[in-house]
């Protein structure tokens, strides 16, 4: 268990030291950087109560016993800040954070009073109907479904507005979100369980092991999470929907962004624009390349595009223009004048903005990844 605890600190405190040697330049780097932080005082917190360190566990207590209720908020602030960045976006969403603060003042300090003041002080955590104060991450449980549905309905729409951005770059946030939903799952589990019988000696040491785990092998991978600029007003669209679906008693699964009907002719038409701007002036190659960006190229709305693609021609915009991406990729893979350059280089003449969103999309498109390609075709 110290090994595990010693490892989980140093890891957590060299993410903190990256994340404050990039600058903290974007507001969901300062609360990620808040989050490790958090975790980094409950991991020391761990290690106190474990090696009976008074002075440790007293001075990270506040840490380790308002995470549970605090956790679930920050990471929901967390998504919202890459999704949705703003000004005031702390200022926005206060209001979350009323009731760990009620906690703090109301339940953690009191408690680390009466802890002080006690000799026992490692003979029990938390007695009898104390245990109840513990089920306070249900809140945060509640706070980390809600980051889920945000982030679900976000994936959908990244690949439908935009061709920069890989859907599947955002798996990593997803299992952190389901990584911390489980150890909340584990936590309350023990709790009822010590409600009922009595409590569990090494109940701490599961937790800790857990968060060890999470900082290990996922948080890590937020470092190099980019911000992503989508718009608010594209998931208020879809949300609009759903509403208005429900209202009128349809299938969810029926409802599309965009039910209005074109004329069949000016589809035909703008088809044929839409192509020769994209593939025949390489349009393409445009890096932060969005739907809004076509649309405004096209003199006509996002709205009636985004029908052309999905409606109309049954492809996504993020497929649609990767598609002709990949194509320029293995035609300069198999072109003598580019032998000489990396697959990197290439895929940046091509209009891939990123290593990992270029790899998972030549690999889904063509069945094998871009070095693979390379290798088969010197070959040949």
């Amino acid at each position: 268990m110290d090994f595990a605890l010693h490892l989980g600190i140093l890891a957590n405190a060299l993410l903190l030291y990256i994340l404050w040697k990039n600058g903290l330049k974007e507001v969901h780097f300062k609360i990620l950087f808040v989050i490790f932080t958090w975790i980094l005082f409950t991991q020391i917190s761990f290690f106190g109560f474990i090696n009976e360190y008074e002075t440790i566990f007293y001075t990270a207590f506040l840490f380790q016993d308002t995470i549970p209720i605090s956790i679930g908020p920050f990471l929901y602030l967390y998504v919202r800040a890459i999704f949705f960045p703003t000004k005031h976006i702390i200022k926005d969403n206060y209001k979350h954070f009323i009731i760990p603060i009620l906690y703090l003042l109301f339940a953690s300090i009191p408690k680390l009073i009466s802890l002080i003041q006690r000799p026992d002080t490692f003979g029990h955590l938390r007695e009898g109907l104390e245990n109840l104060w513990a089920l306070s991450n249900i809140y945060s449980l509640i706070y980390c479904v809600i980051a889920l549905k945000t982030l679900a309905r976000t994936k959908k729409l990244v690949k439908l507005y935009y061709a920069h951005i890989n859907p599947n770059d955002l798996n990593w946030l997803q299992k952190f979100l389901y990584c911390t939903i489980l150890i909340f799952g584990i936590d309350i589990s023990i709790t009822i369980y010590e409600v009922v019988f009595g409590d569990i000696n090494s109940a701490i040491g599961i937790i800790a092991l857990f968060v060890v785990f999470l900082i290990v092998y996922l948080a890590y991978k937020g470092i190099s999470q980019t911000k992503l600029l989508l718009p608010e007003f594209l998931l208020k669209k879809e949300v609009d929907v759903i509403l208005s679906a429900i209202t009128q008693k349809e299938e969810v699964t029926n409802a599309t962004p965009n039910k209005t009907n074109y004329d069949p002719e000016e589809m035909d038409a703008l088809y044929t624009e839409l192509n020769q701007l994209i593939k025949e002036e390489q349009y393409y190659l445009t890096p932060d390349l969005s739907l809004k960006s076509v649309s405004e190229k096209l003199h006509i709305s996002d709205k009636k595009l985004s029908y052309l693609l999905n409606q109309y021609m049954k492809v996504s915009f993020y497929d649609y223009v990767n598609r002709f991406r990949v194509e320029e990729v293995k035609k300069k893979i198999k072109s003598p004048s580019f032998s000489q350059y990396t697959l990197l280089a290439i895929a940046l003449e091509c209009g891939f903005n990123s290593k990992t969103s270029f790899n998972r999309t030549f690999q889904r498109f063509e069945g094998v990844t871009p070095s693979k390609f390379r290798k088969q075709h010197l070959q040949v």
